[in-house]
């Protein structure tokens, strides 16, 4: 049997790497969730690229976090806010005017879902929903990337990953308000 290169092989790592760095250079990227694991990550890959990069988001959620120990906030223009802002979120993006937006703000934690499910919910879904709201009000021509989770669809205990196209759905709140943001970015 014969394998199928992917396109980053096909590309190389290098290559791949040269045309994110073309590409983000000097362009300027909203990072909704920047204090979080994966939005912290995001932003410093973002910023090594020479993108201008706008953290929005909470405090750190807790000790030690990657924000602190890496010092973000001297590498991207930090704005601490709550997602359920919108006022405040529609007034970021007309001031910054971001080419990009990754949106990876969410209350991400079952456990804490069970026991904060309307925070969940408000958080997930209505901050979902308010970002989409002030991105159409804006009238900017910005793309957005909404980051979910794999806890969207419905758990049916499969060995294989899950794809689009299987039925949303979740038992637990956090599952559920995944499933709601998938919808309302549908």
């Amino acid at each position: 049997m014969g394998s199928r290169q992917g396109s980053v092989e096909r590309v190389g790592l290098m290559e791949l790497s040269q045309l994110f760095t073309e590409h983000f250079r000097g362009r300027t990227v909203l990072v909704t969730g920047h204090t979080g694991f994966k939005g912290g990550w995001l932003s410093l890959w973002l910023d090594s690229l020479g993108a201008k990069t706008i953290g929005y988001s909470l405090e750190p959620p807790g000790e030690p976090s990657f924000f602190r120990v890496t010092r973000l906030a001297d590498h991207v223009t930090d704005i601490r806010a709550d997602i359920l802002d919108r006022e405040r979120l529609e007034q970021t993006i007309r001031e910054y005017r971001p080419d990009y937006i990754f949106h990876l703000a969410a209350q991400p934690i079952v456990r804490e879902s069970y026991r904060q499910p309307l925070d969940t919910f408000g958080v997930n879904v209505m901050g979902t929903a308010n970002l989409l709201e002030s991105i159409r009000r804006s009238n900017l021509d910005t793309a957005c990337v909404c980051i979910t989770s794999d806890k969207c669809y419905e758990n049916r205990e499969w060995a294989h990953a899950y794809r689009e196209t299987d039925p949303l759905g979740g038992y637990d709140p956090y599952s559920a308000s995944k499933a709601a943001a998938e919808i309302v970015i549908g």
